[in-house]
């Protein structure tokens, strides 16, 4: 299945890597470059999400707050860019009106969409707004997380990347900040640095 996804289409291949962000970490990057190399995408779209339906945003950090980190994160590497499209849409932020939006835009002709979601995320897929649709649009391929199994049986049309699971979160880095350790193995140094000048998760 991954030999077959690495040679599909003629056009850009485009990575769509959704998410809070909250915040973005080395994880983060290391997953998003290894999809990257494992099905050969031209670029990695990275969509902060205004207000997902699935998850709540925690702390006291805006969506602009969200993006500029993980601008910072990604910057200087030629394959990562910044999409504000769900945070320049009233939320909440459904996925297919994501797509919907991306895929009209002329810079992306013929592109061939792969569509990044956690592996313990494929469970929800069922719940998801125009599945049906999405799947016509995207490929989807799960991104191994910490503690999921790599026999777990995926939802139809989930194609499992080949690359290894990265155990940092968020969540323990927001802990982190507000016990007052240190984070800047987990992070970026300009991602830790604006945490600290904006006083972030404290």
């Amino acid at each position: 299945m991954m030999r077959r996804l690495t040679q599909q289409g003629r056009g850009p291949r485009i990575g769509l890597l959704g998410g809070t962000f909250n915040p973005v970490h080395r994880g983060h990057l290391l997953l998003a470059d290894g999809a990257r190399e494992a099905l050969h995408l031209d670029q990695v779209l990275w969509i902060p999400a205004y207000i997902p339906p699935h998850k709540a945003i925690e702390g006291k950090v805006t969506p602009n707050d969200r993006a500029r980190m993980v601008e910072l994160a990604i910057q200087g590497h030629p394959a990562f860019r910044l999409s504000r499209v769900e945070l320049n849409r009233p939320p909440p932020s459904y996925t297919i009106d994501t797509v919907r939006q991306l895929q009209a835009d002329p810079a992306f002709k013929r592109a061939t969409w792969f569509l990044m979601i956690g592996s313990d995320t494929a469970r929800e897929l069922p719940t998801w707004r125009k599945l049906d649709e999405l799947r016509k649009r995207v490929t989807f391929v799960a991104i191994p997380r910490p503690g999921d199994p790599a026999d777990k049986i995926l939802p139809r049309g989930v194609v499992r990347l080949p690359i290894p699971a990265v155990n940092i979160s968020s969540s323990a880095i927001r802990q982190r900040v507000r016990l007052g350790w240190e984070i800047q193995h987990l992070v970026p140094p300009a991602v830790a640095r604006y945490i600290e000048e904006k006083a972030l998760y404290r």
